[in-house]
């Protein structure tokens, strides 16, 4: 489990550095007044959710 903690932080900070989207989210909750801690937890959520579809899709499916 630390591993993908670590993973999470890695994929936001760097969609911090380069992503703009990530960026334009990041300045609209600041001027909402939200902690850039807040902010990073909220971010790593939704990356959290995107691997976890990504990891659904590779795993075979069930057989009957």
């Amino acid at each position: 489990m630390p591993r993908m903690r670590r993973e999470l932080h890695r994929i936001v900070f760097t969609r911090l550095r380069v992503g703009p989207r990530t960026q334009d989210y990041y300045e609209r909750r600041i001027k909402e007044g939200k902690t850039r801690r807040e902010i990073v937890r909220c971010l790593k959520r939704y990356a959290a959710r995107e691997v976890f579809h990504l990891l659904k899709q590779l795993r075979p499916a069930p057989r009957s």
